[in-house]
């Protein structure tokens, strides 16, 4: 039987490391929990059927399947693939992308009426908006940490659940000069470790547009994705909903050859 004096010392140790807990989650710089939501968050292999629906001002929506695929090289950097399915007028429409952690991005627009070529996005053109959706070419891409600083504000509570709020702004010479944001303000939920929220604004520090995460769900270990996602913009009162319909994390689901020109250009990537 534990004596009085033995329940003081195991209520003293219990109280002393909920506050060191605590203590720590204040004391983690920007940077450190951007850190940390992307080993929780960052898959290496990932493949994802999605419905994107496209809202105008006037309430009239635009369907379409897409089909994304995400894979890690060996040297760390990433490759991505976007393909639209349906409806038929963009069937076959496909974004691709080469991400570099020292240098600029590759991306590589094919439009099926282009035959065999694909046509290589500007540095300054990946600012702009993709196939009439409210995501910009540069939003279509993993978060490259090296190339921002991030800064930490005080914490807030959204959809009930605490927050960092963290803002992140270019501090790579080359991004700096292709971005469209001067910088963005990132809700990041603290007992996941997710972004939420993201608020978007221009290079004159203008608000463009926020997106938000919904129906979160825990797909592995520590990794968490939502289901569906807003993407407003409220400037032009124009919305992207998109909704996921199938995931898989395996890596036979996204096979190395998917990420080359001649792959897209051959017209495999719609079969």
């Amino acid at each position: 039987m534990q004596t009085y004096k033995q329940i003081l010392i195991t209520a003293f140790i219990a109280i002393s490391l909920i506050f060191s807990g605590s203590s720590t989650a204040e004391e983690l710089s920007a940077r450190q929990i951007m850190d940390e939501a992307a080993d929780r968050h960052e898959k290496d292999f990932e493949y994802v059927v999605q419905e994107m629906s496209l809202i105008d001002k006037k309430g009239n929506i635009e369907k379409r399947q897409v089909r994304n695929y995400q894979r890690k090289g060996k040297d760390g950097d990433f490759k991505y693939l976007m393909v639209f399915h349906d409806p038929a007028g963009v069937r076959g429409v496909a974004l691709l992308t080469w991400q570099h952690k020292k240098k600029d991005d590759d991306q590589f627009l094919y439009l099926p009426s282009m035959g065999k070529k694909m046509k290589r996005i500007a540095k300054g053109g990946k600012r702009n908006y993709f196939m009439g959706t409210d995501l910009t070419y540069e939003d279509l891409v993993s978060e490259p940490r090296e190339k921002f600083i991030y800064k930490r504000f005080p914490d807030e509570t959204i959809n009930g659940k605490e927050a960092f709020v963290i803002e992140a702004y270019p501090n790579e010479a080359g991004l700096k000069k292709t971005t469209g944001y001067q910088y963005r303000r990132i809700w990041v939920q603290k007992d996941i470790f997710f972004s939420v929220r993201t608020d978007f604004f221009d290079r004159r520090g203008r608000f463009i547009k926020s997106s938000l995460a919904k129906d979160l769900k825990q797909i592995d270990g520590k990794t968490w994705r939502a289901t569906s996602s807003d993407i407003e913009n409220k400037n032009i009162k124009h919305k992207t909903n998109i909704k996921t319909i199938q995931r898989s994390l395996k890596e036979k689901d996204v096979p190395g050859k998917k990420f080359r020109q001649r792959f897209v250009t051959s017209g495999k990537h719609v079969r």
